[in-house]
C-alpha cells in the first residue's frame, strides 16, 4: 500500500523544505494547493529526487490567482481552469505519475479569500445548468491529454451547514454518492475516477445526514486515492488522524489506492505517526 504526504503538512515553508524532509525520510510528497506562485514551481517538481510524486489541484499555483472552477459559468473562469488541469495532467505524465486529480466543479464562483469560509450566496442559483458545464470540462481535459494515458481524478466537495441554502440547495457539485455515481457514467471514460477525501466526506455528512461509510462502499469501484485528515464534523480543517478514525475499518477495502495524509502544519515525527496508523491498520 502506497502512502504520500501532503504539501499542506509543511504549510508556510519554503518549498525546498517540503522536498528536503521528505527525501530525508522517504516520504512519497504531493504538490498540493496552499504553495505560493513561484516562476520556478514547476521545474522544482520536476528535478525533486523522488521515483514517485503526485500534483494536486491548484498545483503549480498560477501568477494571477483564481478559484479552479471547471463548472464555472463564466467562461474566462472556466477555460483557465481546464487548461491548469491540462497543464496538471501534462506535468504528472513527465512526472511518471499515473493521474492528476483535482476538485469537482462549484455552481457558484466564490473568490480566493472565500475558500474554507462561508461563500456568497447567489440568488436565483440555476443547480443544473452547471453539470453539462462541468461533464463538458472533465471531457475536455480527457480529450486533450488523450496521448498521456493518464487518469484525470475529482474530488468530492465538502459541504459545511453554513453553505447550504435554506431552501436545500447545494451550490457544490460531487458532494453526495449519486452524484458522484452520475459523473463516472455521464463521463463514460475508463480515465476518470475519484479522489475521496474523507475529511469532505465526513462534513457533508454531518450536513446532509448521509452514511459516510456506505457512501465509500458505494464507490469503491471508482477510488484511485484517498485523501486523510480528521474533523469534529462541522469544518474541514485538517486535523490529524487518531486510533478511533473512522475510516480505518475500512482501510482493507482500498488497499490498492494512494493513501494521502493531508494533516495541516504538523511535523515530521506526526507525519510518520500518521502513516503508521494508516498501514498498521491494513491487514
Amino acid at each position: 500500500m502506497e502512502i504520500a504526504v501532503s504539501s499542506i503538512a509543511y504549510l508556510g515553508k519554503p518549498v525546498e523544505e517540503f522536498v528536503s524532509s521528505c527525501e530525508k525520510n522517504e516520504f512519497v510528497p504531493e504538490f498540493s494547493s496552499g504553495m505560493p506562485y513561484r516562476p520556478d514551481m514547476e521545474e522544482i517538481f520536476l528535478r525533486s529526487p523522488f521515483k514517485k510524486k503526485y500534483a494536486h489541484n491548484y498545483f503549480p499555483a498560477p501568477e494571477f490567482p483564481f478559484v479552479l472552477n471547471l463548472a464555472s459559468a463564466d467562461k474566462d473562469i472556466r477555460k483557465k481552469s481546464i487548461e491548469h488541469c491540462i497543464k496538471g495532467m501534462q506535468l504528472s505524465e513527465r512526472a511518471d505519475a499515473p493521474f492528476f486529480s483535482a476538485h469537482a466543479g462549484f455552481c457558484i464562483d466564490p473568490k480566493p479569500d472565500e475558500l474554507g469560509q462561508q461563500l456568497t450566496k447567489a440568488k436565483n442559483l440555476d443547480r443544473a445548468s452547471h453539470w453539462p458545464i462541468f461533464i463538458d470540462s472533465v471531457w475536455e481535459v480527457l480529450k486533450r491529454t488523450k496521448e498521456t494515458g493518464l487518469s484525470f481524478l475529482v474530488e468530492n466537495n465538502v459541504l459545511a451547514k453554513m453553505n447550504l441554502y435554506e431552501d436545500g440547495t447545494n451550490p457544490l457539485l460531487c458532494v453526495e454518492s449519486w452524484e458522484m455515481q452520475k459523473f463516472i457514467k455521464d463521463i463514460n471514460d475508463q480515465r476518470a475516477g475519484l479522489l475521496l477525501d474523507t475529511a469532505h466526506v465526513k462534513v457533508s455528512a454531518l450536513t446532509l445526514g448521509f452514511d459516510q461509510k456506505k457512501l465509500f462502499e458505494e464507490l469503491a469501484p471508482y477510488v484511485k486515492c484517498v485523501h486523510h485528515s480528521d474533523n469534529e464534523g462541522e469544518f474541514d480543517n485538517n486535523m490529524s488522524i487518531t486510533t478511533d478514525y473512522w475510516f480505518l475499518p475500512l482501510m482493507d477495502n482500498f488497499k490498492k489506492c494512494l493513501h494521502v495524509v493531508e494533516v495541516k502544519k504538523i511535523n515530521e515525527t506526526e507525519i510518520e505517526r500518521q502513516i503508521e496508523l494508516l498501514k498498521n491498520t491494513a491487514k
